[in-house]
């Protein structure tokens, strides 16, 4: 099955990137601590990001991120390297801007694997 791309453009403005770091420890008693990182993807990013348009665009793009929330998608966020990213759960949110438009906010955890 073929890895489908957020081909939306990305706006920004959403928020801070998160960066978080898993390691492990082992301290010994005389103080010396000894720190690895936790395999070779230790690194998790979070993006917070942003989409506003006209409301026929902003429900597409909200059709496609509640079908990203377990399955990867590729996405370059701002800032951020190109890669596979899924759609953290719970984080869609649409705001109606007027009538006709809405702004739709959302958050990408990076996923890793293999994509072509």
């Amino acid at each position: 099955m073929a890895v489908e791309t957020y081909s939306w453009r990305s706006q920004l403005g959403a928020g801070p990137v998160e960066y978080s770091q898993t390691v492990r420890t082992a301290q010994f008693g005389d103080g010396y601590e000894q720190v690895a990182e936790n395999g070779i993807n230790s690194t998790a990013i979070q993006v917070p990001m942003k989409h506003t348009g006209t409301e026929t665009e902003v429900n597409a793009v909200r059709d496609f991120l509640l079908a990203h929330t377990v399955k990867a998608f590729i996405i370059t966020p701002p800032g951020e390297e190109k890669g596979m990213y899924r759609v953290v759960a719970d984080s869609v949110r649409k705001n109606q801007i007027s009538s006709k438009f809405a702004e739709l906010t959302f958050t990408i955890k990076r996923a890793y694997g293999v994509y072509a």
